[in-house]
């Protein structure tokens, strides 16, 4: 029952929903969905993004080193549910999403509203999924926007 409970908590933590955008060293692009990001400095600027150890995406982030962070609005929920299932790169598109390669190569979505792109600067291991700690290198922001939240749609990933 404790963890049942515990779990009941945990998902009353609100999250935004992201598309984590992933290249491999042979140029090969992905991206996931995620909604466990945070700042975490100042100066310099840092964000930390899971991802879980055992999906494709994590094998790309520890092989290149860089990940964006690519921001999705409130009307964008079908974007997000896209990426929470394995997406194939071909061409242009990720899971059918159009993209471009940012200034570290890793993929940054025509669709989302903004985008950070981040050198992995340190990582640790949390459970079942590693935790990057990336250096925010480049960003743009091309329209203000809401973000997609759990509070937007039924998705959850907590608990």
């Amino acid at each position: 029952m404790e963890d049942q409970t515990r779990s009941e908590i945990l998902k009353t933590i609100p999250y935004g929903f992201y598309i984590t955008g992933v290249i491999g060293g042979d140029g090969e692009a992905n991206g996931f969905t995620t909604c466990w990001v945070s700042q975490v400095s100042f100066e310099p600027q840092q964000i930390i993004v899971a991802a879980r150890k055992d999906h494709h995406s994590h094998d790309l982030i520890e092989d290149s080193g860089v990940f964006s962070v690519n921001f999705l609005d409130s009307e964008q929920e079908d974007l997000a549910r896209r990426f929470t299932e394995p997406v194939q790169h071909e061409g242009e598109t990720v899971g059918g999403a159009e993209f471009v390669a940012g200034e570290t190569g890793a993929p940054i979505f025509d669709e989302a509203f903004a985008h950070l792109e981040c050198r992995v600067a340190g990582k640790m291991e949390a459970g079942d999924h590693t935790v990057y700690l990336g250096e925010v290198v480049a960003s743009n922001l091309k329209r203000p926007a809401d973000i997609l939240t759990d509070l937007d749609t039924p998705m959850e990933y907590g608990g």
